[in-house]
């Protein structure tokens, strides 16, 4: 895996400097990628044109206003360059900015990588974090990803958990058999031991361990706290899984600072969300209520307004990942969704409320909220399921998944927004998305860093994203 630095350079943050044989061996480099990668439509032609934008409504915030834009180098600004520039008529359309999804773990390895690309394009996903992932497997995939004609990816790699802790069953027991070996083959039970989780119980352990874990050049690090104590004593044994013990995330938190490294948090309950904040992660990514093993959870996973408060006075940043639930049915099936066991609420019932108020709670305590959906294909679902809880009005949700998110996921690039010296990434609406927000949906142009991702390379899209929905 490259560093952030490097993997944002493939990203085209240097883009806009590169001159003389430096720019003409990058454009090469890309297209090369884009022929590995089924993008073959995009030419070094398309990758050097200058574009100037017209008639579009470009969105500023609050609204959609009329302006021009020219496409320099893959960026933005208003100063005609010299050279020949295409003109692109929008014909009226709505712009906004590329969308993101902040948690989900689908980039993954190099058997899927090309319809998993394609599918997020298709859906105007630009953007993606993987805060779980099998590190050997993300490394394979360095090629596929992080180029204009492709999505932008982050990845933490391994978690880091306690000794039992989630997500070590996961990987070993279910995604082992179910994921991994029909794709790449037989692999031992402990195999995704430093690979896809690391087992941390003393200060002494992550002495030891740091070297490994940060070697894997991760974007950022993830920690697992499940159903920790509120004062930070021992994680309770039982029916709940586990994870780190709370005492040890500052220390992991003060590593992570040292060595440049953002830190999110897997949390569960409302106990894990207050240790979390404490240890001064940067992001959290569940709300508590995402996930109830039983009617008893439910209020374990409530939010106070004091939590809410601190959380926003210290800049955490939350995910809303708000249909996770119904992809974890073996974990006692007690979700938001109504898929449940047959005691319990509905799909109105404790789970989708405690979920709905603590939403509540952070939004109005002006906490970060950013999309990521965690299972589904793409933020897509995410993003109309969070309509269905009537808590957010379409510009606010709108915001979120394109200028909150995409921020969230590369803080030190110039994304999310239309101003002079940000990259000349956009989606083209055929409607107003703040007035019917299923225009989300009805994506007419896509660029991304100058690149026109439209035409040949979306019906490829298309067709191998109808072949592979099954999977």
């Amino acid at each position: 895996m490259t560093n952030r630095g490097t993997s944002q350079r493939m990203a085209g943050r240097e883009f806009a400097g590169l001159r003389g044989l430096r720019a003409m061996w990058c454009l090469l480099a890309v297209v090369l990628v884009a022929q590995a990668s089924g993008c073959a439509g995009i030419s070094v032609t398309q990758l050097e044109k200058q574009y100037v934008f017209v008639n579009g409504r470009w969105f500023d915030g609050e609204g959609f206003q009329p302006d021009t834009w020219y496409a320099v180098q893959g960026r933005l600004t208003r100063q005609a360059p010299s050279g020949p520039v295409e003109s692109v008529d929008l014909s009226g359309l709505y712009l906004v900015p590329p969308f993101g999804e902040a948690h989900n773990h689908n980039v993954e390895g190099p058997w899927n990588v090309q319809a998993v690309v394609q599918r997020y394009l298709q859906d105007g996903v630009f953007y993606v974090k993987n805060p779980n992932d099998v590190r050997d497997f993300a490394q394979q995939i360095t090629h596929a990803i992080n180029v204009p004609t492709s999505i932008d990816a982050t990845f933490a790699h391994a978690g880091i958990t306690g000794r039992g802790g989630h997500p070590i069953a996961l990987y070993e027991d279910v995604l082992r058999v179910g994921r991994y070996e029909p794709a790449v083959g037989p692999l031992g039970r402990g195999w995704f031991e430093n690979r896809s989780y690391v087992v941390v119980e003393t200060e002494a352990d992550l002495e030891a361990k740091w070297p490994m874990i940060v070697s894997g050049r991760p974007d950022f690090l993830k920690v697992y706290l499940v159903h920790s104590e509120d004062d930070g004593a021992e994680v309770q044994a039982g029916q709940h899984r586990l994870g780190l013990h709370p005492a040890l995330v500052p220390g992991i938190v003060a590593r992570a600072r040292a060595a440049g490294l953002q830190v999110t948090a897997h949390v569960e309950t409302a106990a894990d969300f207050r240790q979390a904040v404490r240890a001064g992660v940067d992001e959290l990514a569940h709300v508590p209520g995402w996930l109830l093993q039983g009617p008893q959870d439910a209020e374990r996973a409530r939010l106070t307004e004091e939590d809410a408060r601190v959380a926003a006075a210290n800049k955490v940043r939350v995910v809303t990942t708000s249909v996770a639930g119904q992809a974890m049915p073996s974990l006692g099936g007690y979700h938001q969704h109504g898929h449940h066991s047959g005691h319990g609420p509905g799909p109105e019932g404790a789970a989708s409320d405690v979920l709905r108020d603590n939403l509540r709670l952070l939004q109005g305590a002006g906490v970060s909220l950013v999309i990521g959906s965690d299972h589904a294909e793409t933020s897509l679902a995410e993003v109309l399921h969070l309509r269905t809880l009537h808590l957010f009005d379409n510009r606010t949700l709108l915001k979120m998944w394109c200028e909150a998110t995409p921020a969230a996921i590369f803080p030190k690039r110039r994304i999310g927004r239309f101003a002079e010296g940000y990259e000349a990434s956009f989606l083209a609406l055929a409607g107003n998305p703040i007035e019917d927000f299923e225009q989300v949906r009805a994506i007419r142009r896509r660029f991304k860093q100058g690149v026109p991702l439209d035409g040949a390379l979306m019906k490829d899209a298309a067709w191998s994203a109808a072949g592979q929905r099954g999977h």
